[in-house]
């Protein structure tokens, strides 16, 4: 009887065996996507940081504007009533330099981007100022200009991109 009881025990051991590795392999597998995920939100918050700075970038383009030409004749200046003007979610418009404009390179990756002019804005009263204009807000009405501006950056690898969308006020120099 006794050699039927050590039969059993190597039975009950490879069974606990088994459920042990089990439990490590889904550990792991836990463990390998927490890893991605973490991977994938670093990506994105670099390529958000890089599109911030394309922006910025694309800001100083136009504060330096002296007038409007560039607009509808130059590559990645359009008027908002443009056919060709880029969709932000067509990846070959961001392929294209012909359509968009390459900005400066920050960590090796470079962010591009393209203006729409939206036309005049008037403003009537000092408080409509989105910021400080280094005017004077008298009585009458200030007529400013206003740009979209659509900034894409890929993440360091390749794998995400962001996009950023904003609408700017600008005063031609």
């Amino acid at each position: 009887m006794a050699g039927r009881e050590n039969g059993a025990a190597l039975l009950m051991s490879l069974v606990i065996l088994l459920v042990l590795t089990l439990l490590a392999v889904s550990g792991m597998q836990g463990s390998i996507m927490q890893e991605r995920m973490t991977s994938a939100q670093r990506e994105g918050v670099v390529a958000l940081e890089i599109a911030e700075a394309g922006l910025r970038q694309a800001e100083s383009v136009l504060e330096a504007m002296s007038d409007l030409s560039s607009f509808g004749a130059v590559s990645g200046y359009y008027d908002a009533n443009d056919a060709d003007l880029p969709s932000p979610y067509d990846n070959s418009a961001w392929a294209d330099s012909n359509q968009t404009i390459a900005g400066t390179a920050v960590s090796g990756v470079v962010p591009r981007y393209f203006f729409e002019f939206r036309g005049p804005v008037t403003l009537e009263d000092e408080g409509e100022l989105p910021r400080d204009l280094g005017r004077q807000q008298g009585a009458a009405p200030v007529e400013f200009q206003s740009a979209r501006i659509v900034v894409m950056a890929p993440g360091p690898s390749g794998s995400g991109r962001r996009i950023i969308e904003t609408f700017y006020v600008f005063d031609l120099n």
